[in-house]
């Protein structure tokens, strides 16, 4: 299904962006001139589907898709944060899964489908910090917990986890002057003492 897919990515581009999303008035452009030039060095040497067009002056570069994409190249082995999509395609999801547990764990897996046991087998075998089935960012939007794992950070925030992983659980005992066991003090002999620790160690 790669060229339906590319051919569908196309033609929504255009519809979200116009003809010349580098002219769209309400087309975000890259957050400075080091990340618009790090994003251009990624397309070097790659093959641009669609797209590909930048603007120096504006730190814009159109939605850009990218075919012929290898597992290897640098636009795969690092996070983007841009506009570009590199399309890998795969004839087993077998493969897919093997690749993902030979890199460092992402932030994110993003997984459309339809199909409840390929969610299943995705979803439970990859490692990845937060997921979201049949759509992106959305679950940014919810209290659920958002992290890394692994290489892509630690520990996670948002909802009740945020509030837990921003706050400090102090622990306190309080012992009562009440109760003092004897077997704590040497001499440790004698029966009771004995008794007294197996009923502990139980």
């Amino acid at each position: 299904m790669k060229e339906r897919f590319l051919q569908e990515v196309k033609k929504q581009i255009q519809v979200q962006f116009g003809e010349a999303p580098l002219e769209n008035p309400d087309y975000g452009k890259i957050i400075n001139e080091k990340h618009f030039q790090r994003l251009l060095g990624l397309l070097e040497g790659t093959k641009v589907f669609c797209g590909g067009e930048s603007d120096s002056g504006r730190c814009r570069i159109a939605p850009t898709v990218l075919e012929e994409v290898h597992w290897e190249d640098p636009v795969m082995e690092q996070e983007i944060f841009g506009p570009l999509l590199p399309v890998l395609t795969f004839d087993r999801i077998e493969a897919v899964l093997n690749r993902l547990d030979a890199a460092p764990k992402p932030l994110a897996l993003y997984l459309f489908s339809r199909d409840n046991v390929r969610i299943r087998q995705v979803m439970g075998r990859a490692r990845f910090g937060g997921g979201c089935v049949n759509d992106v960012v959305v679950h940014l939007a919810t209290g659920m917990a958002f992290g890394g794992v692994g290489e892509s950070g630690m520990g996670a925030y948002h909802g009740k986890t945020g509030f837990e992983t921003f706050s400090h659980e102090k622990s306190i005992l309080d012992k009562k002057c009440w109760l003092d066991l004897p077997m704590r003090y040497q001499p440790y002999t004698g029966k009771l003492n004995r008794r007294l620790l197996r009923l502990f160690l139980r």
